[in-house]
């Protein structure tokens, strides 16, 4: 589900500003100190922060197969080193259907996996989510194909590293109830 990168290149993407600048020191009259004053880095609190922040979906995306795919992958999407293992699994699966929360979840990071993200500080964002439908899938009253993407970029310790497009064919079925929910991954073509 994800791409690692070398430890050799975290380190130079994170030492990058650790450099000192040589700096001429300020010139101090005799008999006086100088007092240089240091901003401390703001932190936030890891239970404060989320990657996709939790927010009611716009109007009822249950209605239509293409809004709860796009807000499927809206939730789905981004993830943060800060987060539970697999919160994002955890968001989206209330627009899945269980079997494909299941499959997600074997797919998704165990505890090695997570233990490196977090080690690397890695945390992604998401934008330009869209969910398109199949023309060359079959449709029916009941089921509809969408390929959902997103650009998600990916960063390291605040530094981001990599812009990628992350896309899944997903069947969209209609539930007994009316509502609609996300299937499992299908092959495409």
């Amino acid at each position: 589900m994800r791409r690692w990168i070398p430890w050799a290149i975290i380190t130079l993407l994170c030492c990058a500003g650790c450099a000192p600048v040589p700096r001429t020191p300020a010139p101090v009259e005799p008999g006086t100190s100088q007092v240089v004053t240091v901003s401390p880095i703001p932190v936030v609190p890891p239970e404060t922060w989320s990657a996709t922040p939790a927010r009611p979906p716009a109007g009822n995306v249950f209605s239509a197969p293409q809004a709860v795919a796009a807000e499927w992958m809206r939730q789905w999407c981004g993830f943060d080193w800060r987060e539970p293992m697999n919160a994002n699994l955890d968001r989206a699966a209330r627009f899945e259907t269980e079997p494909a929360a299941r499959a997600d979840r074997k797919r998704g990071d165990n505890a090695a996996s997570y233990d490196r993200a977090r080690a690397q500080q890695v945390t992604s964002t998401c934008d330009q989510v869209s969910a398109a439908p199949n023309p060359e899938a079959p449709q029916a009253a009941d089921t509809a194909y969408f390929l959902v993407s997103a650009r998600r970029t990916n960063s390291a310790a605040g530094v981001p590293f990599e812009t990628e497009t992350v896309r899944s064919m997903r069947r969209v079925t209609r539930q007994p109830d009316g509502h609609w929910l996300v299937g499992d991954q299908v092959e495409a073509g």
